[in-house]
């Protein structure tokens, strides 16, 4: 269980470490962030464009994560040797496969509770902006603190972690993702609203769910291919989840208080649950043939 814990914790550290991570979180922060803050229509709805934004920065973003994450850390673990020495420590190979997915899932975790913290936060801010709004007869626009605090958890961890890594030698990309999650969740608690929340977080979990299907696919092709070809192989899986995204994309649902079932979303994390097991016992075939060097 030590040895699963470590391996877990590696991996997870590995892809947050990754600059590419950093580049994929800053960008969905900013499209959460500055696509309601700009726009000139409320589409009947104040903060319909904030949860709209939101929504799309975990779709794409999350499946860029998920992708591009996991792939790197397989391929790497088997071209560099280190996954040698990992099963030479008495893990066996299944047991490697899935701890090494389990922290592609901690990794992918903290990337979407950042993208969901801020999402609350700018939805909060474009309720209130509204609201202001339709009192005074201007063009609703987020609320000034509710802007600052999404702005900061898209500057001020990079500032920070800039400075760490000059004085501390602290790893910057990790640094800035790990205060990035800090940060939204401190913006959170800033006159939180647990009815929005409760209304919400559903829904961003659910926007979630294809990213574990795109996950599970790079991380068993990752094994028998290489990267090129595994890439394509995880687009054509992922290409097969597509025709189902409207169901896993429900801003519509969350229009004038509205909220995703919890039962419905129960029963739509079920229905991914099939493709994923399939790639992890795909995975774990692989894995089991193949000669690790």
């Amino acid at each position: 269980m030590r040895r699963g814990r470590a391996i877990v914790y590696a991996t997870a550290l590995e892809i947050l470490g990754e600059p590419l991570a950093l580049l994929v979180l800053l960008a969905s922060l900013a499209l959460t962030t500055l696509a309601p803050a700009f726009h000139y229509h409320q589409f009947g709805e104040p903060s319909r464009m904030a949860r709209d934004a939101g929504i799309s920065a975990l779709l794409l973003g999350g499946s860029v994560i998920a992708y591009v994450g996991t792939l790197r850390t397989f391929r790497r673990e088997l071209e560099s040797g280190t996954a040698q020495s990992a099963l030479a420590h008495s893990v066996s190979r299944t047991a490697f496969f899935l701890w090494k997915a389990c922290g592609c899932l901690v990794a992918y975790v903290v990337f979407a509770a950042t993208v969901s913290l801020v999402s609350l936060t700018v939805v909060r801010g474009a309720e209130i902006g509204g609201a202001l709004a339709a009192t005074t007869g201007d063009i609703a626009r987020l609320w000034g603190p509710s802007l600052a605090v999404a702005l900061g958890a898209c500057i001020l961890p990079v500032v920070a972690a800039a400075l760490l890594n000059r004085f501390k030698r602290f790893r910057f990309a990790l640094t800035s993702n790990v205060l990035a999650l800090v940060v939204a969740a401190l913006g959170v608690a800033y006159r939180f609203d647990g009815a929005l929340a409760s209304r919400l977080l559903p829904a961003f979990a659910l926007a979630a769910a294809p990213s574990l299907v795109v996950m599970s696919a790079s991380a068993a092709f990752a094994l028998r291919f290489s990267s090129n070809t595994a890439s394509t192989l995880t687009a054509i899986a992922t290409a097969f989840v597509l025709p189902a995204l409207g169901n896993y994309c429900l801003s519509d649902a969350l229009a004038d208080g509205g909220s995703v079932p919890w039962a419905y979303l129960a029963v739509a994390f079920m229905a991914v649950v099939p493709a994923v097991a399939l790639f992890l016992l795909i995975g774990i075939h692989f894995i089991n043939e193949r000669d690790v060097q």
